[in-house]
C-alpha cells in the first residue's frame, strides 16, 4: 500500500513562497539595473564605464566595485545568460537580461514614486531608499502600487516606467547643453544619483516637468545661465549635459 504523502512545514512554506524568493540576488539585480539604464541610452558599455557606474549607486548596497570584482560577476551573469561580452569588449543584455533589468527597472522606479508622494520624502532622497525597497517587492505589491500611484509612466527623476508604455524619449527633447536661447523648454529628465545636485535642481525648481529658459551660454567659462520658475542660476556644463528638456510648445 503507498504510504500516504505528509507535508513538512518546511516543504509548506516553500510551497507557498512569494516570488520574491525566486529572485536573482540583490548584487545581480544592481548590475542589471545599471547596465538596463545604459541600454535605454542605447549604451553598450565597457567592463570600466560599467564598473564606474556602478560606483554611484549608494554605499548601502554594499557593491564590490573594482575592476577584478566586477569581471567576475560578469563572468557570473553570462552563465546565467543575462549578459553577453561581445569581442568589442562590450558589455550587451541578452534578450532575458533585458527582461529582467526591465523587471527591477520598473520597481525602482515605483519605489521612487512611493517614497516621494506617498511618504512625501524629498526628492534626492528618492533614489537611495528606492534602492532600499525594490529588492523585496513582490509583482502583487508592485501592481498594487502602480494603481495607488495613478499609473504613472515615469519615475520622479523622468526615466520611462516599463510596462507604461512610455516611451525612451520625447520628440524634440535634447540635452540643455544644446538648448536654443530665449526658447521655453519643460526639464524632462535629470540625474538622481548625487544627492546633493538634487538637493539644488530642486530648489531651483530644475526637476521633471518645470519650465526653464536658457538666457546665456558661456563655454568659455564652462557655465550657463537658465532662468527658472522661482530663480535664475549657474549651471556647469557638465550637469547640463545630463539633464533632458524638451520644448514646452510639446506640452
Amino acid at each position: 500500500m503507498p504510504r500516504p504523502r505528509t507535508t513538512t512545514a518546511g516543504s509548506s512554506r516553500r510551497e507557498r513562497r512569494p516570488n520574491v524568493a525566486d529572485r536573482l540576488s540583490p548584487v545581480t539585480e544592481n548590475y542589471l539595473l545599471s547596465l538596463y539604464k545604459m541600454w535605454e541610452a542605447s549604451e553598450a558599455p565597457t567592463l570600466t564605464q560599467l564598473t564606474e557606474a556602478l560606483r554611484q549607486l549608494p554605499p548601502t548596497e554594499g557593491l564590490g566595485t573594482s575592476v577584478p570584482s566586477v569581471a567576475g560577476m560578469l563572468r557570473r551573469m553570462q552563465d546565467q545568460a543575462l549578459v553577453d561580452v561581445g569581442g568589442d569588449k562590450r558589455i550587451r543584455l541578452t534578450d532575458r537580461g533585458q527582461q529582467e533589468g526591465a523587471s527591477i527597472a520598473q520597481r525602482h522606479r515605483l519605489a521612487e514614486w512611493l517614497v516621494v508622494r506617498l511618504l512625501g520624502m524629498e526628492l534626492r532622497e528618492a533614489h537611495i531608499e528606492a534602492h532600499q525597497l525594490e529588492h523585496g517587492m513582490s509583482d502583487s505589491l508592485v501592481t498594487k502600487l502602480r494603481e495607488r500611484l495613478g499609473n504613472p509612466t515615469h519615475s520622479p527623476f523622468g526615466w520611462p516606467i516599463p510596462g507604461s508604455g512610455a516611451a525612451g524619449s520625447t520628440p524634440g527633447s535634447v540635452t540643455l547643453e544644446n538648448a536654443t536661447h530665449d526658447v521655453p523648454y519643460v526639464v524632462d529628465r535629470v540625474p538622481e544619483e548625487n544627492a546633493e545636485l538634487l538637493r539644488f535642481l530642486d530648489g531651483a525648481r530644475l526637476v521633471p516637468g518645470c519650465r526653464m529658459t536658457l538666457l546665456e551660454a558661456m563655454p568659455y567659462l564652462g557655465v550657463m545661465q537658465v532662468e527658472t520658475e522661482v530663480d535664475r542660476v549657474s549651471i556647469g556644463y557638465d550637469v547640463a549635459k545630463l539633464i533632458i528638456v524638451r520644448p514646452a510648445e510639446s506640452e
